[in-house]
């Protein structure tokens, strides 16, 4: 499996967290580049025969604020800063993620784990991404199965 290349895809949550230290422990241990990033499903309100995007004033703070704590999170990275970078991105997360995937050679990336309805409805990021991603894909679990 390459490492030189890393793309770790965050969505905030604790297990996201998880994944992206096991990841920098991978590009660091092996001198590779870490690609941290997020990608902001932009929310959509349909009503009666209208659809609405939420306006571009939360869309806006939303991205600043992602970047804010993508930087804080990149700082207490070992990955040297200069093999690390942010990308920052609104669209479809697993769309998104799968697109990147083409310029990197591993994918380290968390599962919230839904199951049942949630996981009908909602469906899966990271199920999507393995079907979909150019490259491999490292689903990690955090010890003792819990999941937020």
């Amino acid at each position: 499996m390459k490492t030189e290349r890393i793309l770790a895809p965050v969505d905030g949550s604790k297990m996201a967290h998880f994944a992206l230290k096991e990841a920098d422990n991978l590009a660091s241990k092996s001198g590779g580049k870490l690609t941290l990033m997020f990608v902001h499903a932009v929310a959509t309100v349909h009503l009666m025969d209208g659809e609405f995007p939420e306006p571009i004033e939360i869309t806006e703070a939303l991205m600043a604020r992602a970047q804010e704590i993508m930087e804080k999170w990149a700082d207490s990275l070992t990955t040297p800063e200069t093999d690390r970078n942010i990308v920052i991105e609104c669209g479809n997360p697993a769309q998104t993620i799968v697109e990147y995937s083409a310029e990197h050679d591993l994918i380290v990336m968390s599962t919230h784990g839904h199951t049942g309805w949630n996981h009908v409805h909602l469906g899966s990021v990271a199920e999507r991404v393995v079907r979909g991603a150019h490259c491999d894909v490292l689903i990690v679990k955090q010890p003792g199965g819990t999941s937020d």
